[in-house]
């Protein structure tokens, strides 16, 4: 295992926590390296005064392990010893460990340091996740013990090694592109690619650099007949819970010559993980945020210097030529740096090339679809005619992908990215910044209301945001959300609109303004203009109310897509508990309804399950959303998975890899959202229209998510009690039975159902 030759120490810290100053250092680690050998190692605990209980299960540190131990400050000239002075600090996800000891008096910030994280995201583009987890298992890494600062260390060293070896594989032209954009960026990692040996004479670029793209062909798919509705009319058609259900869609689409199908799915991103299709059959139509700017990304290359996110991400954009975002693999801060510099807009040639020589059947986002259907001048405009068929999947969705698309919002990490290097534009940011703070007060979600608004100090930040966009080259992509955010600031657009200011956990910061209401914009911009077919959950069709506003004409399509068994039990006494002391066979996904939830359940059972070899892994304890996925997938029976019912409707999981899904609680929306709870005062009974329909319509959504990669006997358990006890309770096992009963009408052409006995407190749907 070879190592850079230049001088280095790799660190890690075990904290009580991810702030600053509020949270403590409870252990730290480092080995140092000089001449390619390690020539130091150091591990130290420090004594804390509360050790929170999930993090005593993660780390299997107690409060007893550190009650003779001295306070991190004892320590600091210590641990300065054996970091050295002239070394390099080398760390995964370096910054936060350097953020934690700056806040025990150990300030390293200013000295040379490389994230392994990125690292690893250069020279692995295959890989599905860079936590350190994930990687010691995708690598091999040795990384004992795992969440302690010494096993996170030598995992880490490991890694550079790794990532240092593939480095070595570049040609001279790459390795040559390497040197000069890390020599415009941040010490470290113009040290770091300094010590690089010089590239030979290679002439082939690394197989590691070619992603492949798999298309597959819907050509062969079973279809279904989808007409065109009548002028003036929105076609209702009742979805399955066939996870082949686009593919048929998009199947009959290709066939149908006559008119031109533009096909909006709720997410296009997950969309094309699962599936992908030939130019020649569907033009796939990607956001603007999606795509890169040439002449932005002209521009960012052009950089005099780079912060350490923007050269990472500046190499990828060489080395990987990505014509969509989804072609290389951006990571971490580069995203605010993307969103803030590269992506296009509307008005981008690489945004609106897409639509020249249309074929007759179009992917596209909700959002996107939404959006320029709203703005005439859109390039869209050109290929959209008024014989168009609007077909929207997922339209129990459209309340939010509509509010979303006309609404306005501005992300204080993507304006923060885009003034990077321009003195003005980074005042302005402070100004604001200053301003969020004191209106939001320490809140995590404010309403803006007219008195924050018409303040003296509001009034000078519009002026000076005016006086920026005049005097200053703006990126196109922060560009429009600083326009977005000149009409969130303007007391005249708070009429009709909900507008607010989140802080989310990891402290990113967000203005937002939306339509009080958003079935009139529907009818104004899609149904009055176009032929639409909206896809629906089964049974939905007057519970709508929020996307078909009243005298919205409708018609019911006759059921087209073929009906799959699925099988629901309700049990009389469901327990949760016993899903971790007697763990089913299989991998089981467990849907809980809050992190702290879940955190309480990994606090209590951990251990236990561990000693057990039973595999647990929790949102907000195991890393995100792509780590997760891997996780679970490579996992041995048993294995558990806990997360909540919103973050399961966009997982990502091979067909037939799950074996049980169970519901612990109905996944009602939380009742201080900032859109919903002020939408559910429009209606007469909120939570009989509002609240429960939402309910449904998520319910469905679920069982539809799982159904893709569900075994064939896989099984739903609900757990929630008041499906009995509660009045609402029977009308959700009613909609359920509805969607199952006997009678219920075939599809065109579907052989007759055999009638079954049914189990008692089973549903079998579709």
């Amino acid at each position: 295992m070879k190592y850079p030759s230049l001088p280095f120490v790799v660190l890690d810290t075990e904290t009580t926590g991810f702030v600053p100053r509020v949270h403590k250092v409870m252990e730290f680690a480092s080995m140092q390296v000089q001449g390619g050998k390690v020539v130091d190692t150091y591990e130290e605990l420090f004594a804390v005064a509360d050790i929170p209980p999930n993090v005593q299960t993660l780390t299997h540190i107690r409060p007893a392990d550190l009650a003779d131990k001295p306070a991190f400050l004892e320590k600091k000239d210590a641990i300065l010893e054996h970091i050295g002075t002239d070394t390099l600090i080398v760390g995964q996800n370096i910054q936060f460990d350097l953020g934690m000891l700056k806040g025990e008096g150990l300030d390293l910030t200013d000295r040379p340091w490389v994230d392994t994280s990125m690292l690893a995201s250069l020279v692995f583009p295959e890989l599905a996740s860079y936590s350190l987890g994930y990687l010691s298992e995708a690598l091999d890494l040795n990384h004992e013990p795992k969440h302690r600062a010494l096993g996170d260390v030598q995992a880490t060293l490991e890694l550079l090694a790794a990532c240092w070896e593939r480095l070595q594989e570049l040609t001279p032209e790459f390795d040559e592109v390497a040197r000069i954009i890390a020599g415009k960026s941040t010490p470290g990692y113009k040290m770091l690619f300094e010590a690089l040996p010089k590239a030979g004479k290679k002439k082939k670029k690394p197989r590691w650099l070619a992603l492949p793209k798999e298309e597959i062909s819907v050509a062969a798919q079973t279809s279904i007949t989808l007409p065109t509705p009548s002028p003036g009319e929105v076609q209702l058609v009742e979805e399955s819970l066939d996870p082949l259900l686009l593919e048929q869609l998009i199947a009959s689409c290709i066939q149908d010559k006559t008119v031109v199908h533009w096909i909006a799915v709720k997410n296009l991103e997950s969309t094309l993980a699962r599936v992908r299709f030939a130019d020649k059959d569907v033009r796939i139509l990607y956001p603007p945020f999606l795509l890169p700017d040439k002449d932005a990304a002209k521009k960012f290359a052009e950089q005099e210097t780079y912060t350490a996110d923007e050269a990472t991400l500046a190499l990828k954009l060489v080395w990987y030529e990505p014509d969509v975002q989804s072609d290389f693999p951006l990571h971490g801060g580069e995203e605010a740096v993307w969103n803030g510099k590269i992506a296009s807009t509307a008005t981008s040639e690489s945004y609106t090339k897409q639509f020249k020589k249309l074929p007759t059947v179009i992917l596209l986002d909700h959002r996107q679809l939404l959006e320029f259907l709203a703005e005439p001048e859109h390039a869209a405009h050109g290929a959209l005619t008024k014989d168009a068929h609007i077909v929207i999947t997922d339209a129990s969705m459209l309340e939010d992908t509509a509010t979303k698309a006309y609404g306005w919002r501005a992300s204080m990490d993507d304006l923060r990215a885009a003034a990077q290097g321009n003195p003005l534009f980074t005042k302005v940011m402070d100004v604001l910044q200053l301003w969020v703070e004191k209106t939001r007060q320490f809140q995590d979600m404010r309403y803006i209301v007219p008195n924050d608004l018409g303040s003296s100090e509001t009034k000078g930040l519009r002026e000076q945001m005016g006086i920026l966009q005049k005097e200053v080259a703006i990126p196109a992509q922060a560009l429009r959300q600083l326009e977005a955010l000149e009409k969130i600031l303007d007391p005249e657009n708070l009429r009709n609109r909900i507008v607010w200011i989140e802080q989310h956990q990891n402290g990113s910061q967000y203005l937002h303004s939306v339509p009080e209401r958003i079935g009139n914009f529907l009818a104004e911009h899609l149904y009055g203009k176009f032929p639409t077919s909206l896809l629906i959950p089964p049974g939905s069709a007057t519970t709508l109310k929020a996307i078909l506003p009243a005298g919205t004409k409708t018609a019911l399509a006759r059921p087209m897509f073929e009906q799959k068994p699925l099988v629901i039990d309700i049990p009389e006494q469901g327990n949760i508990d016993s899903y971790f002391t007697h763990p089913p066979e299989g991998k089981t996904i467990l849907l809980i309804p809050s992190k702290g939830a879940i955190s309480d359940l990994y606090v209590k059972y951990a251990d236990t399950l561990e000693k057990a070899d039973v595999t647990m892994i929790c949102q907000g304890m195991s890393g995100g959303q792509g780590r997760m996925q891997a996780e679970f997938t490579v996992s041995k029976s048993p294995a558990l998975w806990l997360l909540t019912p919103w973050s399961f409707e966009g997982l990502q999981l091979p067909a037939l890899s799950v074996d049980h899904l169970v519901i612990k609680t109905l996944p009602f929306d939380h009742p201080s959202h900032a859109i919903l709870s002020k939408r559910a005062a429009q209606y007469r009974d909120p939570f009989e229209e509002y609240v429960l329909a939402r309910l449904e319509h998520r319910v469905f959504r679920i069982l539809r998510t799982y159904a893709r990669f569900r075994h064939d006997a896989g099984d739903v358990i609900i757990l929630d009690d008041r499906l009995r006890s509660k009045e609402y309770g029977k009308r959700v096992r009613a909609y359920l039975q509805t969607l199952s009963s006997s009678d219920a009408p075939e599809p065109a052409g579907a052989a007759p159902k055999k009638k079954t006995k049914k189990k008692k407190d089973q549903l079998s749907l579709f």
